[in-house]
């Protein structure tokens, strides 16, 4: 059977907005949001709010707008996760930063009793060093200008973002297939390792959502 190509291959963009930056420090998602990308086309998505066991902090709010009256008729993340995972199905996962994304689902799908994911995760900011090796800001809004990408959404909402990165990532694929990389294989060196994701020591300081 040939291989897909990377504009054939199915794609699973996945964004999430927390409590707080930390996972092994008790934050908790409060939305999740993906997009079915298929064929360099937005296929399908999934949006849900999350109803968190703690208040949602104001230093968080203040970035995504999600406050505690916006979840508190929301399901809980036991209620919600399975229909996500069930959701993502066994495509190629996307997600600019995925290590943060990461490190919150791997988590509850560990709390939840939910399998270990086998899916293939690549990072877009991964991907935008491939293409621009010499500059030196590859965050979603850089990225969005650096490819004419207008906002027609919000920023740090979940699908919006989505929405955001799937744009990204098919330019990507289309700036990939000019230098001849269609393959899975052209792009390893944006391959995320999900056993380095959880970890026990403390991560450093950083800003908020940076």
């Amino acid at each position: 059977m040939k291989t897909p190509s990377l504009s054939e291959m199915e794609f699973l963009v996945l964004d999430l907005e927390t409590t707080g930056l930390y996972a092994d420090q008790g934050d908790e998602i409060i939305e999740i949001g993906a997009l079915r990308v298929q064929g360099l086309e937005i296929t399908d998505e999934f949006q849900c709010l999350v109803k968190p066991s703690k208040s949602i902090p104001e230093a968080s709010s203040a970035i995504h707008g999600i406050r505690d009256k916006d979840v508190k008729n929301e399901k809980s993340i036991r209620e919600v996760l399975p229909s996500f995972y069930s959701f993502c199905g066994k495509s190629t996962w996307v997600a600019q930063n995925a290590r943060f994304d990461l490190s919150f689902l791997l988590r509850d799908f560990r709390i939840c009793g939910l399998p270990s994911i086998q899916n293939l995760v690549i990072d877009t900011i991964g991907i935008s060093k491939m293409l621009f090796p010499y500059e030196t800001s590859h965050n979603l809004d850089v990225m969005m200008a650096r490819l004419g990408i207008s906002k027609t959404g919000s920023r740090h909402r979940s699908l919006d973002d989505c929405r955001y990165t799937a744009l990204v990532l098919i330019e990507f694929i289309k700036l990939l297939k000019k230098q001849n990389l269609e393959s899975l294989q052209d792009i390893q060196d944006s391959f995320v390792k999900l056993d380095t994701i959880i970890k026990k020591e403390k991560p450093k300081v950083r800003g908020l959502f940076g």
